[in-house]
Formats: C-alpha cells, sequence, structure tokens
C-alpha cells in the first residue's frame, strides 16, 4: 500500500487541490526556495561542528562546554517547532520561509562574532528558530502549490537541501577558515542567507488563500494574485486517527534524531582525535554522507509515495543505521577506511529517513494543518538532536573515548527499527 493510502485514512484527508496553473520558470523557482530554505535554516548548527577544533581553540572551551553551546540551538528549534508549525498555517508559507532564512541569517552573523561560550549560545539559540521553522514552512509550501503525483520528488528534492548544506559546509568551510579565518568563513554564509531571503521575499507570488473547506483556492487564471491572509484564524482540532499517526512519526523522529543529532556534531571531531585525519579529510567524510544522502532522499521519498509504505521505509533506513554505527566502531578498531564507507551507508539510510516521515505527514494530514503536523513531529526530531548531542559531547568528554557514544546511537537506531516495524502492523495510516 502506498502513502496514497495514507491520505484517505483521515476522515477530511486532503482532496487532491487542482494544479496551480505555475509555468516552468515558477516551478523551478518554487524548487530553488524549497532547497535553500531547507540549506540555510539548519545550516547554523553545522558549521560549527566542521570547524569543532578552531571554535573550541579560539574560544578556549572545552568539548562539553562546546556541545552545550551548539545544543541551545536544537533546544530552541525544538521548543519552537510546535508554534512555528502554527504560526505558517497562520501566516501562510511565503512569510514563513522569508522569515526561516533570515533568522537563520542572523544566527551566523552572532556566531562569527562570538568571543566566547555565552555569545556562541545565544547566537545558536537564535538560529534554533530558523531550524524548528524550515521543516512547517516548506511541507506547507508544498503542500499548497504542489499537486498528488510530483510531492514525492520534490519532497525528497527540498530535504536534500539538509544534505546539501551539509556537504556545502564540510567542503567549503575549512578552506574558507584556511583563507580568511573562521569568523569570516561564518560571515560569508551569514550574508548569503539575508540575501537570499530578501530574493525570495521579492520573488515568490502571494500565498493562495482558503476556500470554504479550508483548502488552498488555486490562482485561476494562473497570473490572478490573491491578498496574503490568515491561513487558519482558528485552530481546528486534530482528530483522532490523526493525532495517532502523528505520535508515531513524533516518536521514531525522536530515537533519530538522537543518532544524527551525535554523529552530525562529533563525526569530523572522531575523525581529526581518533583517527589522526587533517580537517580537510575529515570535513571531505562528512561531506561524502550529504551528498550521497541528498540523492538517496529523492530516491526514497519518490519510492515511499509510488511503492513503499511509509512504515516500511523507516524500519529498513534504521536497520541500516546500526550497521552505518558499526562501521563506526570498526573504523578505530579495525581500519579508519570504514569511515567511508560508514559516510556512504548513512548518507543512504541515517540522514534519508528525514524525507519519508515529511512526505508521509504531507500526504496523510489535510493541508489546513501541515504545517501543525509537522511542527509537532520537529519537536520530536529536534528534541532527539538536542539529547543525542549534549549527551555524546559529556560522554565523550568524560570517557575520552567516542565508542560508547556509537554503541548507544546503535541500540537507539534498533529501537526505532521495532518501533517503525509496529507502526507498520497498527493500521492502514502508514
Amino acid at each position: 500500500m502506498t502513502t496514497g493510502d495514507a491520505a484517505g485514512a483521515t476522515s477530511d484527508a486532503p482532496t487532491a487541490p487542482g494544479s496551480t496553473g505555475d509555468s516552468p520558470m515558477q516551478r523551478l523557482g518554487l524548487n530553488f526556495v524549497l532547497v535553500a530554505t531547507m540549506v540555510l535554516g539548519p545550516i547554523p548548527m553545522m558549521l560549527p561542528a566542521v570547524l569543532a577544533v578552531d571554535l573550541i581553540g579560539a574560544l578556549n572551551i572545552t568539548t562539553g562546554a562546546f556541545s552545550l553551546a551548539l545544543t541551545a540551538n536544537t533546544v530552541v528549534a525544538a521548543l519552537f517547532a510546535p508554534l512555528s508549525g502554527r504560526l505558517t498555517d497562520r501566516v501562510g508559507p511565503k512569510l514563513s520561509t522569508v522569515l526561516t532564512i533570515s533568522t537563520a541569517g542572523v544566527g551566523m552573523f552572532g556566531m562569527a562574532f562570538a568571543t566566547d561560550v555565552w555569545l556562541l549560545m545565544a547566537s545558536a539559540a537564535f538560529a534554533g528558530l530558523g531550524q524548528g521553522w524550515c521543516n512547517p514552512a516548506t511541507n506547507k509550501l508544498i503542500a499548497e502549490r504542489v499537486p498528488p503525483g510530483r510531492r514525492g520528488t520534490i519532497t525528497g528534492l527540498k530535504q536534500s537541501g539538509v544534505m546539501f548544506g551539509i556537504f556545502l559546509s564540510g567542503s567549503t568551510l575549512p578552506t574558507l577558515a584556511v583563507w580568511f579565518g573562521w569568523r569570516t568563513a561564518f560571515g560569508v554564509y551569514g550574508v548569503a542567507a539575508l540575501v537570499c531571503a530578501l530574493g525570495i521575499g521579492l520573488w515568490m507570488r502571494p500565498d493562495t488563500r482558503p476556500s470554504a473547506d479550508g483548502e488552498p483556492e488555486y490562482a485561476s487564471p494562473p497570473d490572478a494574485v490573491f491578498a496574503v491572509r490568515p491561513m487558519h484564524p482558528r485552530p481546528v482540532r486534530m482528530a483522532l486517527a490523526e493525532r495517532a499517526f502523528i505520535a508515531k512519526i513524533t516518536w521514531f523522529s525522536l530515537l533519530m534524531g538522537g543518532v544524527v543529532g551525535g554523529v552530525g556534531r562529533f563525526q569530523v571531531l572522531f575523525a581529526e582525535q581518533s583517527l589522526g585525519w587533517t580537517n580537510f579529510w575529515a570535513g571531505m567524510a562528512s561531506a561524502l554522507a550529504g551528498i550521497t544522502a541528498a540523492g538517496s532522499r529523492i530516491w526514497w521519498a519518490r519510492l515511499t509515495e509510488t511503492r513503499v509504505r511509509p512504515a516500511s521505509a523507516l524500519a529498513i533506513q534504521s536497520a541500516f543505521t546500526v550497521v552505518a554505527m558499526a562501521l563506526l566502531l570498526g573504523a578505530t578498531s579495525v581500519h579508519g577506511s570504514l569511515m567511508w564507507a560508514m559516510s556512504l551507508v548513512a548518507g543512504f539510510t541515517m540522514m534519508s529517513w528525514n524525507a519519508v516521515a515529511m512526505l508521509a505527514i504531507i500526504t496523510g494530514v489535510p493541508v489546513a494543518r501541515a504545517g501543525r503536523a509537522s511542527g509537532i513531529v520537529m519537536l520530536g526530531f529536534m528534541s532527539g538532536l538536542s539529547i543525542g548531542s549534549l549527551a555524546a559531547g559529556y560522554v565523550i568528554e568524560w570517557t575520552g573515548r567516542f565508542e560508547t557514544v556509537w554503541l548507544a546511537f546503535a541500540v537507539c537506531a534498533a529501537g526505532a527499527s521495532v518501533l517503525a516495524m509496529t507502526m507498520r502492523r497498527s493500521g492502514p495510516v502508514i
């Protein structure tokens, strides 16, 4: 059963909207907006991870303090995500994407001027607003402007933006830091984010207005323009089936978020400290995972929309995450080259499940509540990122080793796989 059945599992599932009438150039522009939002919203969390050695040395802080400072990003993102979902439903996805990118840009500027751990923490926390907002904003944008049949591919494409951000930061930051210093490197990304937000605000057409039944009313003729107005002035109570559907994905996201948060933040540091790699090669290993996930997210999302149930895809991805953790353990005890194999496996599975989860929300929840549902799931994911990265940082500091962390993450991934298989047996929704 495909995710096309998921939409019918709820009593007021989204009706198939008609074509927006957008031209090919407008559709290309929409793809750019989606990818740019998913690159620039989460990237403030990635930049310090790539230059962890530089920041720890320049600010004279411990690994635990560094992890605590950056955890502020995901804590704020987790707490803000449910509110950002409701705001997205009210003000529309266009303004939401602009604000997402703007807050990320300001946060990166703050990191560039940080002189101690507290300024780094405050900047990371402010950037967390964009981190928590990017998925509700982009999911709502797809639900309103992309008809069924194209949502799988475009959801995978926009989720690949996160992975492109990992590749971009891992491949460019070490060079920029060597040439201009790490502060300038952060500033370059901050300028790029603010310019992008301004361009999107000027170019993108206004959001559609709701029809009488709460579904988006598409422009007809194609060049018609509607004023932006609240999409949902009054909160709409979710049905019991919707709540159960969202809760399952939220718990899965919590477990996998812990794995992604810890590995993403400390993979580069692990390669440098435990394997003796240079920052360039450690960054390239991280970039390999990112570029692999960029393509695999599109593949997984398309496969899930047409042939595979979301629960089955999530079970497979989390099971292979256990394999990725085993390869990390083997990189220390067997051979360091296993890090490259781990990056490939992680990119294809551990870092690709989010596309499946987001597509399940887009297709399984009414359009009017797509932002709210996305925010709840992001609360679980961001909480996992916070817990995983913070716990990993202090375990590494206390033990001086990474192996305990990788083993704990393998257990989390195994638990997520069991949960996904349980979801598959629970009913037709997923």
